[in-house]
C-alpha cells in the first residue's frame, strides 16, 4: 500500500476555473444584473451552437431540466415514461414529481445505456416519452433509441447531463431527442457550480421551457430587442411554473469554460486513456467500452468490478480508497430500487438485473481537468491492493 503520509489527497473531482473565469463573473457582477441577463443569453448561444440545436434555454439545475423537459411536452398524471434502470436518481425523481409513473428499463451490460430491444418490449398505450441518458458521456444505443422513439411516435427526452462534447459518426450529444436537457455540475466538462440547460429546434417547446423557469410568465428577456432594464407587465401564461432560472454569475462561468471545451474533452480523454492502459491487464476490472465511430467527452470515469465481487466488496474497496485520501463513489444506483421509489411504485429487486448487477458493482474513480499521470498511478496503485485484499478478490 502507498505510504499515506507521503501522498496529498486525489480528490474524486475539482473544477478548473482560471484567472480569466474568475475575472469574467467580477465583470458580470459588477454589470448589476444578476438575474435574466446578457451574460446568460450570451451562454445559451454558445450552448447551443455547440449542440448544433438553434434554441438554448438555462435553468438552476440538469435535474429541473429533466423535469421541465417533460412538462413542456405535456406529461402528467397517467402516463408513463420510459427511464433506464441504471443512473442518475434525478430521472426518475422528475417523472414522479410531474405524476406520471417511471417505467424501468434494463440497460445495455457494456455501454449501461437503456437496452433498446427491453425498451422496446415495454412500450404501451399510455408511454409518452422516453427519457434516454447518455451514461457517463457514452452514446452508445442512442441511434437505435431515437429510431424506436420515431417509430413508435413518442418523444425522445435526451439526457445528455454529462455528454457535452461527445460526437457519433455525424451526430453529437444534444442532438437526439426532441428536447435534451444538460447539466453544469462542478465534475463536468462545462461547469457552472450548479445549473443546466435544455436544447431543442422546436421553437415552442423552447418558448414553454422559458416560462416553466420562470413562473409560467412570459420570459421577454429571451428574445432580441426586450431592454434590459425596463422592467415588463407580469403576462403568466396557464403552465405555472418554477423559480429555475440560471443566475448571471453562473452563465458568465460557464461561457468562459465553454469557449474551451475542446481543450478539456482532449485533456479529459487523454486521461482516460492512461487509467485503460493501467488498468486493463487486470481480469477483476472491467473498463468503460466506447463504439466505433465515437468520441466521448467525459465526465467521470467509471469501472466495474467482476461479479466476483459483491455489493459489500466494492463499498469495503471504496473504504480502503478513502482511507489512503482517495477519492472514489458509488456511482450509480439501480433507479428501480431506490429508497423514495420503492416506497411509491413497490419496485423489488430482480426487475432488471443488469442495471442492478452494475450497481452493485460500479465505482467511480478521480477524474479532472489537472489530474495529472502519476495520480492516476497512485489511484491504480491504491486500488488494485484493496482488490487483493478485499474477500471477493481474494485467491486461494
Amino acid at each position: 500500500m502507498p505510504d499515506r503520509a507521503s501522498n496529498p489527497v486525489i480528490p474524486l473531482n475539482k473544477p478548473e476555473i482560471l484567472d480569466e473565469d474568475i475575472e469574467l463573473v467580477a465583470e458580470t457582477l459588477r454589470r448589476g444584473t444578476l438575474s435574466m441577463g446578457s451574460r446568460l443569453l450570451e451562454f445559451e448561444q454558445l450552448v447551443a451552437e455547440r449542440t448544433r440545436r438553434p434554441f438554448g434555454v438555462g435553468v438552476a439545475s440538469g435535474a429541473i431540466a429533466v423535469e421541465i423537459a417533460l412538462r413542456a411536452l405535456g406529461i402528467g398524471p397517467g402516463d408513463e415514461v420510459l427511464v433506464p434502470a441504471f443512473g442518475y436518481s434525478g430521472m426518475p425523481h422528475s417523472v414522479l414529481n410531474v405524476g406520471a409513473r417511471p417505467v424501468f428499463v434494463d440497460v445495455d451490460p457494456m455501454s449501461l445505456n437503456m437496452d433498446p430491444a427491453a425498451a422496446a418490449r415495454l412500450i404501451g398505450k399510455k408511454t409518452k416519452a422516453m427519457l434516454a441518458s447518455l451514461t457517463f458521456g457514452n452514446p452508445a444505443m442512442m441511434p437505435e433509441l431515437i429510431a424506436l422513439c420515431s417509430r413508435m411516435e413518442i418523444p425522445m427526452i435526451e439526457n445528455a447531463g454529462e455528454a457535452l462534447g461527445t460526437t457519433y459518426g455525424q451526430d453529437n450529444a444534444g442532438r437526439w431527442g426532441r428536447i435534451a436537457c444538460l447539466g453544469f455540475w462542478s465534475n463536468r466538462q462545462v461547469t457552472t457550480g450548479e445549473g443546466g440547460m435544455l436544447v431543442t429546434h422546436d421553437d415552442t417547446l423552447a418558448a414553454a421551457c422559458r416560462a416553466l423557469r420562470h413562473q409560467g410568465r412570459m420570459d421577454r428577456m429571451s428574445f432580441a430587442g426586450q431592454p434590459r432594464d425596463a422592467g415588463g407587465i407580469l403576462e403568466h401564461m396557464a403552465l405555472g411554473g418554477y423559480d429555475a432560472r440560471m443566475t448571471e454569475a453562473e452563465a458568465a462561468l460557464g461561457c468562459g469554460q465553454v469557449r474551451r471545451l475542446d481543450d478539456t474533452v482532449m485533456r479529459r480523454q487523454a486521461l482516460a486513456s492512461c487509467y485503460v492502459r493501467r488498468l486493463a491487464a487486470n481480469p477483476d476490472i472491467v473498463l468503460p467500452t466506447v463504439p466505433d465511430g465515437a468520441s466521448v467527452s467525459w465526465a467521470n470515469f467509471v469501472i466495474r468490478l467482476s461479479t466476483r465481487f459483491t455489493s459489500d466488496d466494492r463499498d469495503a474497496i471504496i473504504g480502503v480508497l478513502h482511507r489512503q485520501d482517495v477519492g472514489a463513489a458509488n456511482y450509480y444506483p439501480a433507479t428501480c430500487l431506490l429508497p423514495q421509489v420503492r416506497a411509491v411504485m413497490g419496485t423489488e429487486p430482480g426487475q432488471c438485473p443488469v442495471a442492478e448487477s452494475a450497481a452493485a458493482r460500479t465505482i467511480a474513480l478521480p477524474f479532472f481537468n489537472r489530474m495529472t499521470d502519476d495520480e492516476v498511478e497512485t489511484v491504480c496503485d491504491v486500488l488494485e491492493v484493496a482488490l487483493s485484499r478485499t474477500a471477493g478478490g481474494s485467491r486461494a
